[in-house]
């Protein structure tokens, strides 16, 4: 589904990726962990197109990632940084704007009753943006990306601002898109997501790969590369 090889990323004399490679298979969740500055949100930008590299080629399915693409926006589903909510909707109608834009038609209700539930927020489905707490607000963001069909799915740090309930909601939901064949690349700092969501873990140290494995094997290892 997604292949990055080889990817360098420098600024000036700083180097902020450093020959990292990838592989992310239908089905498969694969997160990237590290401290802050290791790299992590730079690979989701060039895995997705919104950044070039120096070096390196990033292929999904096959083609280079291309944001404007119609193909590419039916396929991925983007949570990254700058998000925003649309403030004139409630939050029912945000997801289900989402859900009929990509093609649900008449079961696009029915779908966003479904995943505001699955992240807890079908309490507040009459509620518009502004009213809503700060961890309410992300959950819409993803509930936005959720609800959607998508071969695959792309989240930087999506449990910043959750509560620790909302954020095994948050594991559970990146679970269940699995099973349908979608991909899942996670950017985060909490092990407990990682360790519920993710199949393999990529342990970036200064914008180099430290560890490739599954969140059991890459934990030891993080308590020599930092983990956050």
């Amino acid at each position: 589904m997604l292949s990055a090889q080889d990817i360098h990323v420098a600024y000036a004399d700083e180097t902020v990726l450093d020959e990292v490679s990838l592989a992310l298979e239908p089905g498969r969740c694969l997160a990237l962990a590290g401290a802050n500055g290791s790299g992590k949100s730079t690979l989701l930008r060039v895995c997705v197109g919104r950044q070039q590299p120096d070096r390196g080629e990033v292929r999904l399915a096959g083609a280079a990632p291309r944001e404007a693409d119609p193909a590419f926006r039916r396929d991925v589903g983007l949570l990254l940084d700058g998000a925003e909510c649309f403030p004139d909707l409630t939050v029912a109608e945000h997801v289900r704007m989402v859900a009929t834009a990509h093609g649900l038609g008449s079961g696009a209700a029915a779908a966003t009753d479904r995943v505001l539930a699955e992240l807890g927020l079908d309490h507040r489905a009459d509620a518009f943006p502004d009213a809503l707490s700060a961890g309410q607000r992300q959950m819409l963001l993803l509930a936005s990306v959720l609800v959607r069909p998508a071969r695959l799915i792309v989240v930087d740090e999506p449990e910043q601002r959750l509560d620790t309930v909302a954020r095994r909601r948050l594991a559970a939901a990146l679970r269940a898109a699995k099973p349908a064949g979608t991909a899942v690349l996670l950017a985060s700092h909490d092990r407990a997501t990682v360790e519920e969501a993710a199949d393999r873990v990529l342990l970036l140290d200064r914008g180099r790969a430290a560890a490739l494995g599954t969140p059991a094997e890459v934990t030891g290892v993080a308590e020599v590369s930092p983990w956050r």
